[in-house]
C-alpha cells in the first residue's frame, strides 16, 4: 500500500470520528415541500444565532433553498427511524405518511426533538458540497424526553 493511500485512508478514519447529528432539512419551492436527511449540520455564530448545513448542488432541496432563501432543520432522535426511513431518498410523496406542520417559518417535523428555522445569509461553493450559512429566525423545542441522535462514520469519505 503507497504512503499516499494509507494516508487518505486514515484521515478518512479520522474524519469519520467526528461527532455529528442526524436531521431533516426542509425546505419550499413554491407549493412543493422538499425534505433531506443530512448530518453536515453545525452552529455557526451567536449574534446572530447561526446555524451551518453542506448540501450537494445535485439534491433536489439545493434549489429550493437558493429560491426561497430558507430552510428549516429538524433535529432527530434515535426514535425516529421513520423520519430516516422517509427521507433518506428523495421523493415528491414523502411528506405523505410524516406527521408535520407548514408554518410561516418553515416545515415541522411533529416527531423531531427540535426545529430550527433559518433565513440564508451567506453560501460558500468551495468544496462538492455548498455551506448554506443561515440564521436561526425562528425554534421550537418539540419533544423534552427525547435526547438528539449522535452519528459516527466509518470514513470521512462516505455518507
Amino acid at each position: 500500500m503507497t504512503e499516499q493511500l494509507l494516508n487518505k485512508e486514515v484521515i478518512g478514519q479520522a474524519i469519520g470520528r467526528i461527532p455529528s447529528g442526524v436531521f431533516i432539512i426542509t425546505a419550499q419551492q413554491g407549493d412543493q415541500k422538499i425534505g433531506m436527511m443530512g448530518s453536515w449540520v453545525a452552529q455557526a455564530g451567536f449574534e446572530p444565532p447561526c446555524v451551518s448545513v453542506a448540501i450537494h448542488p445535485d439534491r433536489e432541496i439545493y434549489k429550493a433553498i437558493e429560491e426561497s432563501g430558507h430552510f428549516s432543520i429538524n433535529v432527530l432522535s434515535n426514535e425516529n427511524m421513520n423520519l430516516m426511513k422517509a427521507f433518506s431518498r428523495y421523493s415528491p410523496e414523502q411528506f405523505n405518511e410524516v406527521a408535520h406542520t407548514v408554518s410561516e417559518s418553515g416545515i415541522v417535523l411533529d416527531e423531531a426533538v427540535a426545529v430550527m428555522h433559518c433565513k440564508v445569509v451567506c453560501k460558500c461553493d468551495t468544496t462538492e458540497h455548498h455551506l448554506f450559512i443561515g440564521e436561526v429566525i425562528d425554534a421550537a423545542y418539540l419533544n423534552h424526553e427525547q435526547a438528539p441522535m449522535v452519528h459516527l462514520r466509518k470514513s470521512g469519505f462516505n455518507y
